[in-house]
């Protein structure tokens, strides 16, 4: 059988734990995810190690996905079309205009909706998926125990 990191930590609850890492892993705004997984753990009383792997399991998705939670997050809201010219926002620098930042901080709250509407579908899969892992893992005892002689 394969040993356990601790006492009574099931494969299911390590599973849902990947599966919170990932689904908060997603969210739109770099920089903020490892933070955010570190307090949950401690709050809600969860390992580091497979909130932070489903976290970075994530990462991908996170870059992937922003234009995606962008354009969710503005249909929910009926906003109109963000347009991205990088070239126009670094002209401005470092002098914003109020309208330009204003437009910028709507963008990223459109973003965090498209999050808020996909986050629980991802965190299933991923918990369906991670727990499907570990389970096959287990039954093929890909690191046995080693016993003393």
């Amino acid at each position: 059988m394969i040993e356990r990191t601790s006492v009574g930590d099931s494969a299911a609850k390590t599973a849902w734990t990947i599966a919170l890492g990932f689904a908060v892993g997603m969210f739109p705004l770099l920089g903020v995810t490892t933070l955010a997984c570190v307090l949950l753990a401690r709050v809600l009383r969860l390992r580091q190690a497979p909130i932070q792997m489903g976290n970075y399991a994530a990462l991908p998705f996170q870059i992937f996905l922003i234009i995606p939670f962008l354009r969710l997050g503005e249909r929910i809201a009926g906003a109109e079309r963000f347009v991205f010219d990088p070239a126009a926002l670094l002209k401005g620098f470092p002098h914003v205009p109020d309208s330009t930042a204003r437009a910028v901080v709507m963008a990223q709250w459109h973003m965090m909706e498209g999050w808020a509407v996909v986050a629980p579908v991802g965190f299933v899969v991923a918990g369906v998926i991670a727990k499907e892992v570990l389970r096959r893992r287990e039954r093929a005892e890909i690191i046995p125990v080693r016993r003393a002689a």
